[in-house]
């Protein structure tokens, strides 16, 4: 009855209420110290590592596209043209057009409807085969195809033959090579240019051996690469 005559419980409860508000104010702030400490500083370091792998990866595609921009460069020194002669694409490698043979892969890029056939050459500058276009597809036949036929230049004095695909062991077949030149062991295979597909200078591979026939020689090439197992080529488009 005293406490309600004198109204102390309303003093308790205002007195209560002031104490709860000041917690909850300092919870408050508290909390938002907090937050703003997560993100001013977990979020800004995720921001930072957001950006240093970002950086990374930029980096990492500029060095990709220099090292592009290198091999395309050696690849025209190597054929040895002058400027706006050629036109070089890259290309991948889809798929085999047939499971049974892997020397004739589908690459993932599109030519004019036209029958021309276009030089291919691996990403390090070597003769790798010819292309043409199939029906709605870009067929590539690679060196070790029977079909992949064109001009080359063997040794010093330049002996003109032609590829026609490879034997069991693996050597590229240079046939219709005239009786009268001489072809030496290890001398040197390029493309010759005669053929309007290749430019000249693209390197196959050495003279590994050499059989006389009664009006024509066969060589056998030792090729630089292993065509088979590229994934990545250019095609050279001679203009």
């Amino acid at each position: 009855m005293l406490g309600y005559i004198f109204k102390i419980d309303k003093i308790i409860v205002i007195e209560f209420t002031n104490y709860s508000n000041d917690i909850q104010s300092s919870y408050n702030s508290y909390i938002n110290q907090a937050l703003v400490y997560k993100n001013n500083y977990i979020n800004q370091q995720n921001t930072i590592l957001n950006l240093q792998n970002s950086i990374n990866k930029n980096n990492n595609f500029e060095l990709l596209h220099k090292i592009s921009n290198e091999k395309v460069n050696n690849l025209e020194k190597i054929i040895s043209l002058k400027p706006n002669q050629t036109n070089i694409q890259y290309v991948e490698v889809l798929s085999y057009d047939n499971l049974n043979d892997f020397s004739k892969v589908i690459l993932d890029t599109n030519l004019r409807e036209d029958n021309s056939i276009r030089a291919l050459a691996t990403t390090d500058g070597y003769s790798a085969g010819i292309v043409v276009q199939e029906y709605n597809k870009v067929i590539a036949y690679l060196n070790p195809n029977n079909k992949c036929n064109y001009a080359v230049f063997i040794g010093k004095n330049s002996a003109p033959g032609i590829t026609s695909g490879t034997n069991k062991n693996g050597e590229m077949i240079i046939k219709h090579v005239p009786i009268w030149y001489k072809v030496n062991l290890n001398d040197e295979v390029i493309t010759s240019g005669m053929d309007n597909i290749f430019p000249k200078g693209l390197k196959l591979g050495t003279v590994s051996s050499i059989k006389e026939n009664s009006t024509t020689k066969t060589i056998f090439v030792k090729a630089y690469k292993n065509i088979l197992s590229n994934k990545y080529f250019y095609i050279i488009n001679k203009k």
